[in-house]
């Protein structure tokens, strides 16, 4: 059964709560969208969207967790905002190279 990329970022989120290594997760992530081939786009639009996911789950979290459990799922969020936001340079400048 294909799953959808909003399924795919969905999925991603719930293991990030679930404690998973951010930094590895997004790695992953990044070799899925590779073995994929999808477009330049359509790999930049997935991790825009992953990174807007990531901020409402950082602002969702302070609400809905108590201190403690809210700071660690911040850190693995910012961590993995940081690893997904070198893919996105990359990926960006793999397209100004192609345009060239």
């Amino acid at each position: 059964m294909a799953i959808t990329l909003e399924d795919y970022r969905i999925q991603i989120i719930e293991q990030l709560k679930a404690g998973a290594h951010a930094r590895d997760l997004v790695a992953e992530v990044d070799m899925v969208l590779a073995s994929a081939r999808l477009s330049a786009a359509a790999q930049a639009a997935f991790w825009d969207n992953l990174n807007s996911d990531l901020d409402i789950l950082a602002e969702e979290s302070t609400a809905v967790l108590g201190k403690e459990a809210a700071a660690e799922l911040n850190a693995s969020i910012a961590a993995a905002q940081g690893a997904a936001l070198k893919y996105r340079r990359l990926l960006a400048s793999d397209e100004t190279k192609s345009s060239d």
